[in-house]
């Protein structure tokens, strides 16, 4: 995954460096990483040694990233692979700040630094987002543990739970364009901005069948949408409009 490996790829060029000139007092950068990872079933090693790098890392950054580099297994397996690289990413930033803002006293500060950092990611994820203007929709982002099992779920949708979701798509795309049109005879909305909207978007959306556009037609249509996001908000929030 690509930012773990561009961890990697940091702590690497860190370790050539640290051979031509040491950082004061850490010894073989391996070993440390090796150690601080080994923090079962006895974790004082693992303790000292991660206490060390961080104590060093005020005054050398670099000991920072082999700290960061040393704990992003344990994170890894934390947040576990179904969740997006986004994700993970975020996770890794937000163990840079905890292992900066958090005590480095007491056993097992391997895991209580990972243990907090999947807390707050977590926390994180699960704050509710809003989109939309005259009618907000709320999403709430999944356990990034539930992916698949929401996946497969998708896939074991019987043929009914399929005809209903097709069924309530038309249903909201009909009432969209009869919003629409009412606002064009009424001359709320310019009959070009309609025109371009409905040429790409809707053919796109299921209502014609789907057409190649041109660059200047998609620009056009994404303009419209624009005039367009009211009917928008209020009748396609479920669809990708």
């Amino acid at each position: 995954m690509k930012p773990y490996r561009q961890l990697d790829a940091a702590y690497r060029q860190i370790c050539q460096r640290h051979v031509r000139r040491p950082i004061p007092g850490l010894g073989d950068l391996d070993e440390i990483v090796t150690t601080i990872r080994n923090d079962t079933p006895d974790p004082a090693a693992s303790d000292e040694a991660l206490r060390d790098l961080l104590a060093t890392g005020r005054s050398v950054p670099e000991a920072n990233t082999v700290a960061l580099h040393a704990l992003a297994p344990a994170l890894a397996y934390r947040i576990s692979r179904t969740a997006t690289v986004g994700y993970h990413q975020d996770a890794l930033t937000e163990l840079a700040l905890v292992m900066l803002d958090s005590s480095i006293s007491g056993a097992r500060l391997a895991h209580r630094l990972v243990n907090r950092t999947h807390s707050r990611v977590w926390r994180s994820a699960r704050a509710d987002r809003v989109r939309g203007g005259m009618n907000p929709v709320e999403i709430l982002p999944r356990e990034p543990d539930r992916l698949v099992l929401i996946q497969e779920l998708l896939e074991a949708a019987t043929n009914d739970d399929v005809v209903a979701d097709v069924a309530t798509a038309r249903v909201s795309l009909q009432r969209f364009r009869a919003a629409v049109e009412d606002a064009v005879a009424h001359g709320v909305v310019p009959d070009q901005v309609w025109i371009a909207y409905r040429a790409s978007r809707l053919r796109s959306a299921g209502i014609a069948d789907p057409v190649r556009t041109t660059s200047q037609e998609r620009v056009l249509a994404h303009r419209a949408a624009r005039r367009l996001l009211p009917y928008i908000d209020a009748h396609l929030a479920v669809h990708a409009a």
